[in-house]
């Protein structure tokens, strides 16, 4: 019988310890995630304030602060969690920390939000539903070496080294996000920016492979609806690139489809995450076009200066030439 408990309590044992490891990797590739793409990780962040109805003066405080404190913070305390540092504390704190993701990305969920949750920067896309079952999980596994774990940690791991690891993310935020400071400041769509990580939905079309001219619009703003029969002239006029129109609505929502219905655009229209539109239209009107080449924009118009067909044809023969 002694023997049968002991082989049961090592299979405890290493069921704690493996959950822990598994905890702990997550966190650190989370962690390092963000920090290798802060901007993204930014509108990300600034998604879920929106959602906790805090007054728009503060989201790019709080999102800010989002940035720079939760890669370090993963990363660190998920090297603790793989070297078992302190047990106790470390755990504690990572059950705090998931404590909060899961009442982020339940409201998240609870509140319908389109919006990708921003766990793994661009690595993986995950909307708030799947995030919260994956966080849910995570919880389990973290509950799970707190009663079966051990008090044992790596004994050539010091705190040295979890700080360097942190550190390592910290130095990786500073580096992309504070030259793109002024840019967030204003908006992500400027020339020389690239659209990496924005996710189209209801539409095949890859803009990072060819010339297209990307606008951003709402199926409820009349200068919208009122520059479609601009953008089905272009559509229809030779030399001009394929125009992909970008929305935040779901590609099945009603005023999507009454839009279509109603206007018939020629046209190509999709669905952006509301973190993409945020960082694509931060403190600017609508609609707003792009000149977009292999994913990189060239050109920006605001919805108060847009250009002619005829100089839309010459631009896109003058790059082609180059």
């Amino acid at each position: 019988m002694s023997q049968v408990t002991s082989t049961g309590s090592a299979w405890l044992t290493a069921a704690g310890a493996g959950a822990r490891w598994l905890v702990g990797i997550i966190f650190v590739v989370a962690g390092l995630a963000k920090a290798y793409e802060p901007v993204l990780f930014y509108w990300e962040a600034i998604s879920y304030v929106e959602l906790l109805n805090i007054e728009r003066e503060s989201w790019p405080q709080l999102g800010a602060l989002a940035v720079f404190v939760l890669p370090v913070l993963e990363t660190g305390v998920g090297v603790a969690l793989i070297a078992n540092w302190h047990r106790r504390w470390t755990l504690s704190l990572a059950i705090a920390m998931m404590g909060l993701f899961i009442a982020l990305t339940g409201h998240a969920w609870q509140q319908g939000a389109e919006i990708n949750c921003g766990c793994f920067g661009t690595l993986v896309e995950r909307t708030p539903g799947e995030a919260l079952v994956e966080d849910l999980f995570m919880m389990g596994a973290l509950l799970v070496a707190w009663r079966w774990g051990t008090e044992r940690w790596v004994p050539s791991l010091d705190l040295r080294v979890i700080l360097g690891v942190a550190a390592l993310s910290l130095v990786l935020v500073l580096i992309g996000y504070l030259p793109e400071s002024d840019r967030i400041a204003s908006s992500d769509l400027k020339p020389g920016v690239s659209l990496k990580g924005l996710d189209l939905a209801g539409a095949d079309v890859d803009l990072s492979e060819g010339t297209y001219l990307v606008e951003l619009f709402s199926p409820r703003c009349g200068r919208c609806a009122a520059a479609v029969p601009k953008l089905n002239y272009w559509a229809e006029t030779p030399g001009v690139p394929p125009i992909v129109a970008l929305h935040t609505f779901p590609p099945e929502s009603k005023y999507i489809t009454d839009f279509v219905r109603q206007l018939e655009p020629k046209y190509v229209i999709a669905s952006i995450s509301s973190s993409d539109w945020k960082r694509l239209t931060w403190r600017h009107g609508w609609p707003r076009l792009a000149l977009v080449e292999d994913g990189e924009i060239q050109r920006v118009w605001e919805h108060s200066g847009m250009p002619s067909a005829r100089y839309l044809v010459e631009l896109t023969a003058n790059s082609e030439s180059d």
